[in-house]
């Protein structure tokens, strides 16, 4: 996780950035919280419940614990007012980004935990997830953003500005690892 772009590292990052990414992310973690359900009663008696990984075995406290672990998920979500998209004049992705974003969500939340397996192991959670988290930053720079996930499908004759299927952003996501871990 540790560099990306032309000689940068993720922690030499300009650390208002990552606060405001950091930030950014949490408060959209939060603001899916209110959807979450307040009472015990949600969860189903004897259904257990998955959550990227995690069994939370059903019981009257299980809504808490099913609320941490989708609160400490990494979430990205519609942005606007970033730098354009090179060759268009997009500074937004709503309405057309969802299958980006929750690629890009899925990858990110992916590349957190085979951080704490490796060479990531001895830094902090919040260290790690800022250095994940800007790896998804809307700028061409970072390796995994909506710039290059809309460039790298343009290449694959899909047009910037319109919605990308499962398939396709599958696709997109396997090429621009491809090329970090070449950079790499």
């Amino acid at each position: 996780l540790g560099s990306f772009g032309a000689g940068g590292r993720v922690d030499m990052l300009e650390s208002s950035t990552v606060v405001w990414l950091r930030s950014a992310a949490r408060e959209a973690s939060y603001r899916l919280a209110r959807f979450l359900p307040e009472s015990s009663d949600a969860v189903q008696p004897d259904s257990p419940i998955h959550i990227l990984g995690t069994v939370v075995e059903a019981s009257a406290e299980a809504t808490a614990e099913v609320q941490a672990c989708v609160r400490a998920c990494l979430w990205f979500t519609y942005r606007q007012h970033f730098e354009p998209i090179p060759g268009t004049v997009f500074t937004s992705d709503a309405g057309w980004g969802c299958m980006m974003r929750s690629g890009q969500m899925i990858l990110a939340q992916a590349l957190l935990r085979l951080s704490a397996g490796g060479g990531g192991a001895g830094a902090s959670l919040e260290r790690r997830e800022a250095a994940t988290v800007a790896l998804f930053a809307d700028c061409l720079a970072a390796p995994y953003s909506l710039h290059r996930i809309t460039l790298e499908g343009q290449a694959q004759g899909l047009p910037v500005g319109r919605w990308m299927g499962p398939a396709s952003i599958a696709q997109v996501l396997v090429r621009l690892a491809d090329r970090a871990r070449e950079a790499a």
